[in-house]
């Protein structure tokens, strides 16, 4: 009928658009499973997924990856971990012990039953895991790009962020050989060596081109592992998307840093319990994924 109206789904004209900019596409989803992964992280994954499935639809080389943060450190003990867990935070996610004993690391603990809901749902993402992305020395090259241009990342987020950096601030975290833990100070740096001293009193000496040895700040790892992967596509929660946040940063960093254009974002809504707020997995007010 002439005129008649044409429902379009949302993720129909996302995917024209990123057609338009070519074929090939990398869309990627992550999470930090430094607790329970809720429903409010499911929707990320259902977003990125329903793009996915409308390029696809349309004739796109499209991939989907998820990676599994598991490098992050633990950042403090959590209401629903014992008081033992004192003396893991500061560690990698992936060196923690599980808490129940059944998985291989904490990190294990609570992204597997994620993964199993997503598989349930016919979600099948290329899974990649943080740890064993540095390890393997996949962000080696990213690593030193920002070392070299520490300067400008400095300049860039305290420009943005609003946020004043010290002269000696460096876009790296190193894990202390004899604690295990990333709360060293970088002393100095000459390519490929990092002199760090530990709040554990521990001195020693880094070779970024070992993998596993450090690991970039959230607002340069997430620029550089664009570049990693050929991102093309990502959503995030708003939270990223505020005003000096790390999508802020992170764009310019794409750019003038790693020379890579950013990816087309999708900024998300968070998912509110009643009379509780915003769901947050670290503090058990959430709603698992596998519920």
């Amino acid at each position: 009928m002439p005129g008649a109206f044409r429902a379009v789904h949302w993720a129909d004209v996302v995917a024209e658009k990123l057609l338009e900019k070519g074929k090939k596409h990398v869309l990627a989803t992550a999470i930090t499973p430094s607790g329970p992964i809720h429903i409010g992280n499911m929707r990320e994954v259902l977003t990125t997924e329903a793009v996915y499935r409308a390029l696809k639809d349309k004739g796109g080389d499209a991939e989907l990856i998820y990676i599994g943060d598991t490098f992050d450190a633990l950042r403090k003990v959590y209401p629903f971990l014992p008081e033992s867990y004192e003396k893991y935070v500061g560690m990698p996610l992936s060196d923690i012990p599980c808490p129940c004993g059944e998985h291989e690391s904490y990190a294990h603990h609570f992204l597997s039953p994620f993964l199993q809901s997503l598989d349930e749902l016919g979600i099948k993402p290329t899974v990649y895991l943080a740890h064993e992305l540095y390890r393997e020395g996949k962000y080696n090259e990213g690593i030193k790009v920002a070392m070299d241009n520490a300067g400008k990342i400095r300049k860039i987020l305290s420009k943005i962020s609003k946020r004043e950096l010290p002269e000696t601030w460096m876009p790296l975290s190193v894990r202390c050989d004899k604690c295990g833990k990333f709360t060293s100070n970088i002393i100095s740096y000459e390519y490929p060596f990092v002199d760090y001293k530990c709040k554990c009193g521990n001195e020693s000496r880094a070779d970024i081109r070992k993998g596993g040895t450090a690991k970039l700040p959230w607002r340069v790892d997430w620029p550089a592992r664009w570049k990693i992967f050929g991102v093309t596509f990502e959503a995030f929660g708003k939270d990223h998307a505020a005003a000096g946040g790390s999508w802020d940063t992170g764009r310019v960093i794409s750019r003038e840093v790693y020379k890579y254009e950013p990816p087309m974002p999708l900024v998300y809504e968070f998912i509110h319990l009643k009379g509780r707020g915003a769901m947050h997995g670290s503090t058990g007010t959430a709603v698992a994924a596998e519920d």
